[in-house]
This record gives C-alpha cells, structure tokens and sequence, in this order.
C-alpha cells in the first residue's frame, strides 16, 4: 500500500513550496508530490500549463514582492503586513535557489512621478517590488527545487493524474489516481493550478465544500513599437496601469507586461488563447502587454469561469482553433484585418500562427468598447498605444478559480485536507501561489 504522511496535489509554486517547507522543518516526513505534467527536465517548451514549476516556469518569470493586485485573493484570512512577511520568505527562498535578477523599481522617486501624472489623467499606476528572471532561467531555478526535493526523499509522481479524494467520516485519508490505484495519507494539499481549476470546482460541489466565483478578466493582447513603453520599462520593467472607462464605468486594466517580449498562443483543452513571454535579455522592437477588462456576475448567473470559456471557445471557432489578430485601425473602423493589411502595419506581429479577422465577433460588445476606450485614455500616459499600427490578440483571458471557503491554514472543512495556489482561488502570480504554498505546509506543522 502506498501511504505517505503528506499528498500534495501539483507541482506548481505551490506545491513545490510547500515540499520545501515541509522538509525543511521535518525531514522524517513521507512526502509525495503528484504532477499531471513532466519533470522539469523532461518538459518540452510546448508544455505550458502543466509539468514541475506549473504554469510559471516558461512565463517571462516576474517575481512580486508587494502585496497589491492578486495577493488581495488572500486579505480576507491575512491583513496585508501579515502577509508581507510570507512573501518576505518567498523572496529569501528564491535567492537561495538561484534568482539573482534585478530588482525593480530602479528610482522609486521617479517611479512615483510617473504614478502621479497618471493619477492627474485618471489612471492608476502601481509600483510594486519586483524582479524579472527571464523566460530562459526560470526554468534552471526550478531544477534547483527539484533536484533539493528529491535530494530530501520526496516522491515525485510526475505524469500522474488525481482524480479524487478518499474521505471519511469528514477525514482525508488520501486520493486516487487516474489508474484506479490509491495513495493514502492524513495529509493532503491540493493545489492543481489554473489548468484543472474547473476540476477542483467540481470536486467542491461533490465533497460539500462552500465557494465563492470570482470575478475575471477577458481582453486581449496589445503589440507595440517597443518605443511606446520604453521610458516605463527601464524604470520598472512591469508597468500595471488601472482605469475607468466612461461608457460602461467599468474597471480595465494591463497586466503581464513583456518588453522588448513577444506574443504567444497558450493551449488549453478545447480553445487557444494568448500570452506574452520575455527572456532576461530582450531585444525585439515589439513590446505588449494583457489588457483586459474585469467581468463580475450576479443574479441569475454566478460561473464567472463558465461565461469566460464559452467567449474562449467562441474566439477559437472564428479563428479556426487559433488565436484572432487585428490592427487596431481596423477594429475602429469595423472591418475585420487581412494579412495584407497586418503587413503595411509598422508593428510586426511576433506571433504569426493566428487568424487575421475581426475581434468584435468575438467579444461582447460591452468588452471590446472598454478596450478601445481605454487605450484612447492610456494613449495620455504611454502616447502611440492608440495608434493604428497597434496589434491586438484574442483572446486573452485571466481565469480567476472559485474561491474554496477555508480556515486561516487553508485546511477545508475536511480534516487534513488543504486547498492552495491558482487552482483554489487563492493567488494569481508565481510568488502568490508560493505564499500560498508555505501557509498550507504551516499549516500541517502546527497539527503535527
């Protein structure tokens, strides 16, 4: 029989953390870390969204240390100094794996400058501590959690897929795999990520587990002249600008900038949408970044995750099982774009496996004038975004998972079984999931 003392579920910044966490305290402890993917020497670059590291490990690799934005999915269990200093851990964590990147803000005088002219124009600016790795050596540092992991005796399961947890009497006692064979333990964490959120949710539904939707975020992704972010860039390499557009009063927002970056299709079951990526020595001319605006639903129809596929899957249809690109001047004028006329654009297209044609077959209509109103208000900060010869991708969306109602450890109702990461509703970036990670293995310490 396959018993251990501690399941976790997903190797992710997660789960690879909360290992470290558990046998850095106690070494004795029987660990298995189950991954749906490959081990990181084994994962091909086309392997985005599972495999040892998780989604994270081929992003472009920015580390935040400042709680704002997607930590807040954790300011209902810890005010924000509190949470500070689990992010203070992950950031020592990190160096000590080998993240030696450099630290940003370069001027945080100037970089308050830039915030307060923004403001005067009615856009939000925030500066945040952060660090890029790159693309290219994010993926050394997780080979330096995997190789510390199984140096310690931690079973890693990789291509191995769960598929449901054993419980009794209101108790964990372990999960069961895909292969129909058990592994049982008093512990268990599951932290699948973003890609099996929609599993997670519907394991909730079946283990009685309360959860809340949350809101999330459909767009697109903008190509530039690497000029138009240039000042910004250099200064802080992420610039995450937030906003109010006039006709619908709704909030959107950039996020996951990539200068000097380029464009990329991200492949999820059954639709494509896009994402940027950024090696720690750029050097395109094309800089983008995720804009988006946030959805958030009510009355009669809360699945904000449901609604926010069914636009993927519509954006695949039209573009044939690819990602749809248009130039902003034909979005304005209402006709759908060619290659012929995404070739006289001086913004060539770093992605070129997509569809040209029309975003606004796509997207509701309520998304899409949010985005051509907010880049006329950006244009104001970061002048030449609204130029014609801006690319835009879709689709692009932020999956925000349902939030599983926990306590303060992030133990559910069920004895010994831990939610964390993406996955659960409770962190939106790498250094987020980790908090998550350290907080759950916390978690289990205090009980043992």
């Amino acid at each position: 029989m396959d018993k251990f003392d501690v399941i976790i579920v997903g190797a992710g910044p997660t789960g690879i953390f909360a290992a470290y966490e558990l046998v850095r305290n106690r070494p004795s402890l029987n660990i298995c870390l189950v991954e749906l993917g490959n081990l990181i020497k084994n994962r091909e670059r086309h392997e985005v969204m599972s495999g040892v590291g998780g989604a994270g490990t081929f992003s472009d690799g920015k580390l935040h240390y400042t709680p704002v934005l997607s930590h807040e999915k954790m300011f209902h269990l810890y005010q924000p100094h509190e949470y500070q200093k689990y992010l203070d851990a992950v950031e020592l964590i990190f160096t000590q794996f080998g993240v030696h990147a450099e630290y940003y803000p370069r001027n945080m005088e100037e970089a308050k400058t830039l915030a307060d002219n923004a403001k005067k124009k009615g856009i939000k600016l925030f500066i945040r501590k952060a660090q890029h790795v790159g693309s290219d050596k994010l993926p050394a540092v997780i080979k330096n959690f995997e190789d510390f992991l199984i140096s310690k005796n931690v079973t890693i399961k990789d291509k191995t897929e769960v598929v449901d947890v054993l419980v009794q009497d209101k108790t964990v006692q372990g999960v069961r795999l895909s292969n129909g064979q058990n592994l049982y333990a008093s512990k268990v964490i599951l932290a699948p990520g973003r890609i099996r959120a929609h599993w997670l949710q519907q394991l909730s539904e079946k283990l009685g587990l309360a959860y809340t939707y949350e809101k999330v975020e459909i767009g697109v992704r903008v190509e530039f002249a690497e000029a138009v972010l240039k000042k910004h860039a250099e200064l802080m390499y992420e610039t995450i600008f937030m906003m109010r557009t006039p006709t619908f009063d709704d909030v959107v927002r950039t996020f996951c900038p990539c200068p000097k970056g380029y464009v990329a299709a991200e492949q999820y079951d059954d639709f494509v949408c896009v994402n940027g990526h950024s090696n720690s020595d750029n050097n395109t001319e094309n800089s983008n970044f995720a804009f988006v605006s946030e959805v958030s639903l009510t009355e009669p129809v809360e699945n904000t995750i449901a609604y926010a596929k069914s636009i993927a899957k519509l954006a695949t249809t039209i573009g044939g099982g690819k990602p749809i690109l248009q130039r902003l001047t034909d979005l304005q004028k209402g006709r759908r774009s060619t290659w012929d006329r995404i070739d006289k654009s001086f913004v060539i297209p770093s992605l070129r496996d997509v569809t040209p044609g029309d975003i606004s077959m796509a997207l509701p209509h309520r998304i899409v004038t949010n985005i051509t109103e907010g880049l006329e208000m950006l244009d104001q900060v970061l002048p030449g975004i609204n130029s014609g010869h801006t690319l835009l991708y879709a689709p692009e969306i932020k999956l925000r998972s349902s939030k599983i109602q926990t306590d303060k450890n992030l133990q559910t109702e069920i004895k010994g079984l831990y939610v964390a990461g993406d996955g659960a509703g409770v962190s939106g970036n790498i250094t987020g999931a980790a908090v998550t990670g350290l907080i759950s293995a916390e978690g289990i310490l205090n009980t043992l």
